[in-house]
């Protein structure tokens, strides 16, 4: 009975979507006309934007076929998150279900804070870097070169580190390159493929590349009693295969959580599920150990340093300095744009800054 009324209640809907799905586009008239959001007339005027590129498309292969179980699965999806943005974030916060700590090892792991994650199904526990100034979170995964995972090998572990393996989780499936993560698609012989990713990064000959795959991340939440209760989020990971520069040497052996602005970055992937706001904080103690929430949007009277409004150029946290003090002695002529990046260990100055820093150290009564 229950089967029947969710058939009966399913078709319902369906067949209120297929009458009320509509775009609408407005003339420079009071006039104005509906058009079907999947119909032939505004296929022809589709596009999308791939790197800094806008391609037309009017292929049938991005384009569902009308009546067909894709075309209904996208009417139903987009009415589901236009219902979610209305009611807002489903939780205050969340956490990794590991817990909110953040950990720094040192030299030996690259001088970078990281926390635990449990991903999969069965879940299993993989040590992440934090990065601010990246969106991917990758994992060594099917490896053809990646970093030694054995605690004999990092001083500072008491236990083994673990290769991503999606044939083993059930609820891990790849990600096709037609799929709106998907970069590389384009690139791809056909759209029904597992979508390539390549990831550079700002060190010298650094990267990772592989696949992108969908599996659970486990998180945690509590409420106004301290109640714990589990979340289980999907999202987008790059399954690792090889890996290149720093990520051989100790950094991020275990894979890195791209915190970014980009849509694939787990923090954009949560809210637009709206299981939370989109926001998150990170708080590091003087002995490098830290917390990480997602959602955290906060206390309302605390200090902040506003980021920089997004461009063409910049998509990540910028800030602006105003200016650079050695003691008391400000440097004249020393402000510039900076890049927030948890993901580099050291601060990096425009070299006209850095020689007038330099100067002024060095003068520096001791």
């Amino acid at each position: 009975m229950e089967f029947r009324f969710l058939v009966y209640l399913l078709t319902i809907i369906l067949i209120l979507l297929t009458r009320t799905s509509l775009a609408i586009t407005f003339s420079t008239s009071s006039s104005s006309k509906l058009i079907h959001r999947f119909s032939d007339e505004l296929k022809a005027f589709r596009v999308f934007k791939h790197g800094e590129k806008v391609i037309s498309d009017s292929s049938s292969s991005s384009w569902p076929k009308r009546k067909s179980v894709e075309y209904y699965e996208l009417l139903v999806n987009s009415d589901l998150q236009r219902q979610k943005m209305k009611l807002g974030a489903q939780y205050k916060f969340l956490f990794p279900s590991k817990g909110s700590k953040t950990m720094s090892f040192g030299n030996d792991f690259g001088w970078l804070h990281y926390t635990w994650v449990d991903i999969g199904t069965p879940n299993v526990s993989f040590l992440v870097a934090l990065d601010t100034g990246s969106d991917l979170l990758w994992l060594p995964c099917n490896c053809i070169q990646c970093a030694p995972l054995s605690a004999s090998y990092y001083s500072s572990l008491d236990r083994d580190l673990t290769e991503y393996s999606p044939s083993v989780s059930s609820t891990s499936k790849h990600l096709s390159c037609s799929h709106e993560f998907c970069e590389l698609g384009p690139n791809c012989k056909s759209p029904k493929q597992p979508c390539p990713y390549i990831a550079n990064y700002f060190s010298e000959n650094t990267s990772s590349s592989g696949f992108l795959v969908e599996d659970t991340l486990h998180l945690a939440t509590t409420d106004d009693h301290a109640n714990k209760s589990l979340v289980h989020a999907p999202i987008v990971i790059g399954c690792g295969r090889k890996q290149t520069g720093g990520y051989l040497d100790g950094i991020a052996p275990n894979g890195l959580i791209g915190l970014g602005l980009g849509d694939v970055s787990v923090p954009s992937v949560l809210a637009k599920a709206g299981l939370m706001h989109n926001s998150f904080s990170l708080c590091f103690n003087e002995d490098d150990s830290g917390r990480i929430f997602f959602g955290d949007q906060g206390a309302a009277t605390q200090q902040s340093t506003p980021f920089l409004p997004l461009n063409e150029i910049h998509m990540s946290y910028m800030v602006e300095v105003e200016g650079y003090c050695i003691g008391s002695s400000c440097l004249k002529q020393s402000g510039f744009q900076a890049q927030f990046d948890s993901g580099t260990s050291f601060t990096f100055l425009p070299d006209e800054v850095y020689k007038k820093v330099s100067v002024e150290v060095f003068s520096f009564p001791r």
